[in-house]
This record gives structure tokens, sequence and C-alpha cells, in this order.
């Protein structure tokens, strides 16, 4: 069987699923170079409307659907996949299946910020952002 990776990028409102919710989803097969969902919901607690991105000047945010309409769509993408990634992927997994999403056990997630704080840890050089090609390992002790 050939690995599938998808990347998960989620908008929330809070820090955890029992404070904030989710308000938007993207989801990118990698491997295929698609994005295969990317939607803004409708939250359902009063509060989560400060956090919700306008996406546009002229977008009625009241006419945004509920994440709980897309959840079987959701849960059918994410039954393909062998590895999840993304930056904070534990914490977009904890937010998924507290919306009601299932997500098989057997999916491996591989957290981008995790990986990169471990390789910082251990002296191996991590690019970054700014364009600085010239990385060199950290020395360490």
């Amino acid at each position: 069987m050939s690995e599938r990776v998808l990347w998960l990028r989620l908008c929330v409102t809070g820090l955890t699923p029992e404070c904030g919710e989710i308000v938007g989803l993207r989801i990118v097969d990698r491997q295929a170079r698609r994005m295969v969902f990317d939607a803004f919901f409708h939250p359902v607690r009063e509060d989560g409307w400060k956090s919700v991105p306008a996406g546009g000047v002229n977008v009625d945010l009241s006419s945004r659907l509920p994440l709980s309409i897309y959840v079987d769509g959701i849960e059918r993408i994410l039954s393909g996949a062998t590895l999840l990634r993304g930056e904070h992927v534990e914490r977009d997994i904890r937010f998924l299946r507290a919306a009601g999403v299932r997500i098989e056990d057997q999916v491996v997630a591989r957290s981008v910020m995790v990986e990169r704080h471990k390789r910082l840890a251990s002296g191996i050089a991590v690019p970054t952002r700014t364009g600085n090609r010239a990385c060199r390992p950290i020395p360490v002790g």
C-alpha cells in the first residue's frame, strides 16, 4: 500500500476544543499537489464570530454552513490517509474529533513544529522562512 500524506490546517477560535471551535479547515494532498478541501464554517458559539476571517469585503458571514454539514465528506477524505501532517496536527486532530469527525487510530500524525524542535535540540540545522540558505549545525553543549 502506498503512503498518502495529507496536510491539515485548521482555523480555530480557542486553544483547546473545550474553549474553542473550528471555523476553517484546509486539507492539501501534498503528493498530488492539490487542495482537496478548503472551507470556512459558521461558528456555533456566539463568541466564535470574532475569530472568523472575513475572506473578502462582500462576504456574508451568516451564509457559511456549520462544520457538522461537512463531517461525512471530511471523514471520507481523511480515511484514505496514512500520514497526517501540519504545524499543529495533534491539536487539530483533537479539534476534529471533538467536532464529531472520526479519524482512524492507525493514521500517523506528524507535527512539523515538534519535528523542528527535536531537530534543533539535537543540533541539526533547521531552515527558516527568512531565506537564509546558509544553515549550519547548531553547536550542542
